[in-house]
């Protein structure tokens, strides 16, 4: 897989050719350029609450913003909270409970906040500074389990932590769960912790399921942030495992070696005694990443999007070479493979980064990232299925919604909408929130200051009229 490809999404961690299906909806758009603020990159967390349409976004140079419509139309949308820092760098998650409590949950360089609202404009900040650590610095994802509300926290290492009144917040402890899997650290021949963060958290058939992001990945994303410039990265055009070292001498990039990790899937019944059903040696066959299905599958470092559909368990990878796919339960424990892009030759889609049930179907959106010269590259695409059954998906979006594109340097241009970072059924119409290129900070050389590396494009909210 293109590293930068990897590293550009995954990088949101610290701060991630079909023909048209004659069964074509029409898409509206009613927010663009980020809401007047472009370099909110992305639309990273959508959600309803008490009759309104709330989107949180992604901008690491001014701080996340949440943004709210009573109708979800173009010019209705308001601003209802900025962050006071940059190092709160965006809501990664919105989070209604019972339409009781809505939830924001920013990631922070100086530690994770969790914020709440009662009446959607007026917000308190009930985690400050990564529940007392300043190491967890997001929070993917946050559900209610029984009388509990859970938060999945990433840093250096994996972390559960949960809250009977969502303002007293205690961490989970099992000594059997996340932090127990070790694989060898290839640069120092020591071993070291695979999971480092819950990137998802669901409810299914009376259990509780955390699903892992690798090492791997943060290694990859934090080498990238500090030292290397977009342009340069992303014209390293392929990586190939194999040549590894060559090829990032002839680009002029460097990157640090993959682990033997790969992601994991935990469930508990009470949420605090955790058993692994896939990972390393899970008690059913299925092993990190299922690579006991297939070797290939170690190169599922995440687990980007889960969803209940049809009582069925579903889960989208992210995959090291674009081989991402989505695989399904009924009954926890044993998965099959339902969608594998590469194979419908989709091989730039590197994320299924959400997946929605809505009007009895499941929406997936995807990542789909490269220069637009090479074939393929369509950018950001929804999948669809009415059962979620093998060779029962197509995609409704083909080309980013609009074909527009973004021109990093005079001879690389890439998708603008190039992601779906969020779904919402708002007043039984579907919203979708894009990610577009982000915008960077970097130190300037021998001054003082930042500078930017990117695009001031500014995410988009599109609707669908059936």
């Amino acid at each position: 897989m293109n590293k930068f490809l990897k590293i550009l999404l995954i990088s949101i961690f610290l701060v991630f050719l079909i023909s048209p299906s004659s069964k074509a909806v029409n898409w509206q758009k009613v927010e663009e350029g980020g809401f007047g603020n472009k370099r909110n990159d992305y639309a990273w967390s959508m959600e309803t609450f008490k009759g309104k349409l709330y989107v949180g976004t992604l901008n690491l140079w001014g701080g996340g913003e949440i943004w709210c419509s009573n109708s979800g139309e173009q010019g209705t949308w308001q601003n209802i909270y900025a962050a006071r820092v940059s190092r709160n760098m965006g809501i990664r998650r919105l989070y209604n409970d019972n339409d009781q409590v809505l939830y924001a949950c920013a990631s922070n360089k100086n530690g994770a906040q969790i914020l709440r609202t009662i009446d959607g404009q007026e917000w308190t900040t009930v985690v400050r500074r990564g529940f007392t650590n300043r190491k967890n610095i997001t929070i993917r994802c946050m559900v209610r389990f029984e009388e509990y509300l859970y938060a999945g926290v990433g840093g250096d290492v994996a972390k559960l932590y949960r809250s009977k009144n969502g303002l007293n917040w205690e961490i989970v402890n099992d000594e059997s769960s996340f932090e127990s899997t070790k694989v060898p650290n290839p640069q120092r021949g020591t071993l070291i912790t695979n999971n480092i963060m819950i990137g998802e958290l669901a409810v299914f058939d009376g259990q509780l399921y955390a699903f892992t992001w690798t090492k791997d990945a943060n290694y990859r994303s934090s080498r990238w942030l500090i030292n290397r410039n977009i342009q340069e990265s992303i014209q390293y055009k392929r990586y190939d495992r194999k040549r590894n070292q060559n090829t990032a001498q002839e680009s002029g990039v460097s990157f640090l070696p993959s682990t033997t990790g790969a992601f994991e899937v935990w469930r508990s019944g009470n949420g605090v005694n955790w058993e692994k059903v896939v990972g390393q040696n899970d008690a059913y066959g299925n092993g990190m990443g299922f690579s006991d299905h297939d070797l290939d599958n170690m190169d599922n470092d995440l687990v980007t999007s889960t969803a209940v559909f049809q009582g069925k368990l579903y889960l989208g990878t992210e995959h090291d070479y674009g081989k991402t796919s989505i695989w399904r339960t009924g009954e926890g424990t044993e998965w099959k493979k339902v969608l594998d892009f590469y194979e419908l030759g989709e091989k730039y889609n590197y994320y299924v980064w959400r997946m929605f049930p809505f009007n009895n179907k499941l929406y997936v959106g995807t990542a789909n990232l490269g220069s637009t010269d090479n074939p393929g590259v369509t950018g950001a695409q929804i999948w669809v299925s009415d059962s979620g059954d093998e060779d029962t998906f197509y995609n409704l979006v083909h080309n980013g919604f609009d074909g527009e594109i973004v021109t990093v340097s005079s001879s690389l241009n890439i998708p603008k909408n190039y992601g779906i970072r969020s779904f919402a059924d708002f007043n039984d119409t579907l919203f979708v929130g894009t990610a577009t290129m982000v915008g960077v900070p970097v130190r300037k050389r021998g001054r003082t200051g930042n500078r930017m590396v990117g695009r001031d494009v500014g995410c988009e909210i599109w609707k669908m009229i059936p």
